[in-house]
């Protein structure tokens, strides 16, 4: 429920805010952030991260902005918290759709939550009819900024005296200030977007992570290292907590069932590689995020077949958003094991990782999990494909479900690893409050 109005509350901070006359950081803009390309908030955040340098009308620009959204947040929040929780409480969030349905209920709401809705449908509406009529003039003067309303509509401004008598946009000022609106409505969407591809990211061995999880799921794998096919049941907690969600405490624990391929060999049963972790999310610019981690493996079992040896495993990550609909996460992982106990081999293990997570209509997902890994101890290149499909199967996307395939790609990491796997996942995602 919080992300929810988190998300509704900062999608209308700019509804209803002054008018921008004149910029006071249009010069400061071109001087540090010429090379910045336009659009979804790129701007703002080369500003905030050249603070030290602005100009004093600047500085104050951001600062009243800032003010200024806070306080309508604030506003937002005594107005319409009462009118979402019983009209839209099961409206997922992202492309417009609580205001959509918000819209639908508007005789039925609050006199505040109304004004709030009725001032951004008017931002929407003037928005479009600025499209419309400056099309052929957009795509003359400005086509550069055609993936950014905000951008747009500014460069139509700045090129006023160039633009043909169709494109005859009266007052500038509210074209300008609805189009921050219709913007942050994009960005605002994207963020959901990259979230959503973070708690995918959490179901797949890495140390990206958004929300706190619980998983549960099963792996079925052949020929594990040419002696044996394999069952694994894993339960796999992670909590996030600290300032802004920045750190995550995550549990690995596996139940292993093993089918030797010899003639008259037993099946075995055990607990598996059980591994503690953390991770931090230390730094978040645009659409990206970057992460360490540092998970230490106990040694489990006394047969290396089932269990694993005392290891460490420091990772890093970095995942970026490129739209709304496909995120890439790049991680590398050095796994190294610490253990002198001789039933287990050495482990020196270098795994760079892509991961390619794309958020479809309808709730689902699909990942491309590709592991590319190189044994120092024996000289073996192992790389692994993954290929995940799955949904969301409730509209506050807490709860999804999934299945995999997996494959070696090499003789020698078929030796190394397993063949090929399959596997089924369940995965329930919340928010402390």
């Amino acid at each position: 429920m919080r992300m929810r109005r988190a998300w509704w509350v900062l999608l209308v901070a700019a509804v209803g805010g002054a008018a921008r006359a004149e910029d006071p950081c249009a010069e400061d803009t071109k001087q540090l952030c010429g090379d910045v390309k336009p659009g979804e908030g790129r701007a703002a955040i080369c500003l905030k991260a050249h603070q030290d340098r602005l100009a004093p009308g600047c500085r104050a620009k951001l600062d009243a902005d800032a003010a200024f959204a806070r306080k309508t947040v604030e506003e937002f929040g005594r107005a319409c918290k009462e009118d979402v929780d019983r009209h839209c409480a099961g409206v997922e969030p992202g492309d417009g759709r609580l205001y959509g349905c918000l819209a639908q209920h508007q005789l039925e709401l609050s006199d505040a939550c109304s004004g709030v809705i009725t001032r951004f449908g008017a931002a929407k509406e003037l928005v479009a009819r600025v499209k419309v009529a400056c099309t052929a003039d957009a795509q003359r003067v400005c086509r550069e900024h055609l993936g950014s309303t905000a951008a747009l509509v500014d460069c139509l401004r700045e090129n006023a005296e160039r633009l043909s008598p169709e494109c005859n946009i009266e007052d500038f000022a509210r074209a300008t200030e609805a189009a921050a609106v219709v913007s942050l409505l994009e960005d605002m969407t994207r963020q959901e977007r990259v979230r959503e591809a973070l708690q995918v990211l959490q179901g797949l061995d890495s140390v990206a992570f958004s929300r706190n999880q619980i998983l549960l799921q099963v792996d079925g794998y052949e020929n594990i290292a040419n002696q044996a096919n394999g069952i694994r049941l894993l339960f796999n907690p992670q909590f996030v907590f600290g300032p802004k969600r920045a750190f995550a405490f995550q549990l690995k624990v596996p139940l292993t069932t093993l089918f030797p391929n010899a003639m008259g060999a037993s099946a075995q049963f055990g607990l598996g590689a059980v591994q503690t972790a953390v991770a931090w999310n230390f730094l978040n610019w645009w659409r990206t995020k970057q992460y360490v981690g540092f998970a230490f493996q106990w040694e489990t079992a006394t047969r290396p077949i089932v269990g694993a040896p005392w290891a460490v495993a420091p990772s890093y990550a970095f995942a970026i958003g490129f739209a709304r609909w496909v995120s890439l996460t790049v991680q590398v992982v050095w796994f190294r094991s610490v253990s002198g106990n001789p039933a287990y081999p050495v482990t020196n293990l270098l795994i760079i990782e892509p991961i390619v997570v794309f958020n479809l209509p309808g709730r689902s997902f699909v990942a491309l999990d590709q592991r590319f890994g190189i044994d120092f101890a024996t000289g073996l290149f192992i790389p692994v494909l993954k290929v995940l499909a799955g949904l969301y199967t409730d509209r506050q996307k807490s709860l999804s479900i999934s299945a995999w395939y997996q494959a070696s790609l090499t003789q020698q990491g078929v030796a190394k690893s397993f063949k090929y796997g399959v596997g089924l996942g369940l995965a329930y995602y919340f928010d402390w409050n």
